[in-house]
């Protein structure tokens, strides 16, 4: 013998079962009567089966984004709840808590954060950045790559927040070799200024204007 919880009015020729009623019948009938939808498997109390109420939680939920696009499930528990409004017929209701891993923001022409070409990074004026450069939003490649086009302090300032956020090893074993090039960067470029400045003075005819002199 087998008990259900009837959630569904249910009659026949000789019998009548209403929403919320606990009846006895055989394995057989169980199996054909326990569909989740006109009636559950029900234990000695009458209520419904924990395997059977908690099944859900075998089944991950699948979340999608306004894009359609599926986001990575960290953690979806089952928990009971109250029935809505109106429905309160004496099932047990239950609702799913899901956490969900939303994708990064678009940080630089709508293409998001962790997929921009490292050339970009290159080609960045990094005196002039359009937004501050975050590495906790960057691969180590992606990271290495600006970090070796930018000057010293620069350099200090992303590696710094680095080294308050993920510091990742394969980033801060490289910190003096990157401020060494960001120097030599800073020097290269405090020397092509200076060689301009003489050129300039060349073409105008050689040194700084000398004072004005006159015979009296």
């Amino acid at each position: 013998m087998a008990r259900i919880r009837v959630l569904e009015a249910i009659a026949g020729a000789d019998f009548s079962w209403a929403p919320g009623d606990v009846v006895d019948v055989s394995d057989e009938e169980a199996a054909s009567w326990a569909d989740g939808h006109r009636a559950v498997l029900a234990d000695e109390d009458g209520d419904r089966l924990v395997e059977v109420r908690y099944a859900a939680e075998d089944r991950a939920p699948v979340v999608v984004g306004e894009d359609g696009q599926e986001l990575e499930v960290i953690d979806a528990q089952v928990e009971e709840a109250e029935p809505p409004d109106g429905e309160d017929d004496g099932l047990s209701w239950s609702r799913w808590r899901v956490t969900v891993r939303l994708p990064a923001p678009p940080t630089d022409g709508g293409v998001p954060a962790g997929q921009r070409d490292p050339a970009d990074l290159e080609n960045q004026d990094p005196e002039e950045p359009d937004v501050l450069f975050n590495p906790d939003e960057h691969s180590n490649r992606e990271v290495l790559a600006y970090l070796d086009t930018v000057g010293e302090q620069e350099a200090l300032r992303v590696l710094d927040t680095e080294a308050a956020g993920q510091n990742r090893a394969g980033i801060a074993k490289n910190r003096d070799q990157v401020l060494d090039a960001a120097r030599a960067r800073d020097a290269a470029a405090g020397g092509v200024a200076g060689a301009e400045r003489a050129a300039d003075f060349s073409r105008g005819g050689g040194g700084e204007p000398a004072p004005e002199t006159r015979d009296w």
